[in-house]
């Protein structure tokens, strides 16, 4: 799929509103936030630490590169509600982009602190 058809399928996905969700990606390192549309890739995931019965839950989304130039470990993601109020703050724990031409950053998520919201 040509690389115009392949981001039109995606800008279509993510403007879908059973699909993605509006956020506001926030930089750790500080700025500006970042309204963008995130779709959810999996639903919540346990992820297992190194083989010790214990764990943590992750969500996994998908932003466009067209929506959100760069992001990083510990950036912060607001879900927002209806109104455009944060519903939930989420830290990004991993960030990728796993083919470059997918134009899509990977992002694995989990729940915030209290003092990093």
């Amino acid at each position: 799929m040509a690389g115009g058809s392949w981001d039109s399928m995606l800008a279509a996905i993510h403007a879908d509103p059973f699909m993605a969700v509006d956020v506001l990606v926030r930089p750790a390192a500080g700025g500006d936030p970042t309204p963008c549309r995130m779709a959810w890739m999996t639903g919540d995931a346990a992820i297992p630490l190194l083989q010790t019965g214990t764990g943590s839950t992750t969500r996994i989304g998908e932003i466009r590169v067209a929506e959100l130039a760069s992001v990083d470990e510990d950036d912060l993601v607001d879900l927002l509600d209806a109104d455009g109020g944060v519903d939930e703050t989420l830290r990004v724990d991993m960030a990728e982009r796993p083919e470059p031409d997918r134009l899509l950053w990977r992002l694995w998520l989990v729940p915030a602190t209290e003092d990093e919201e």
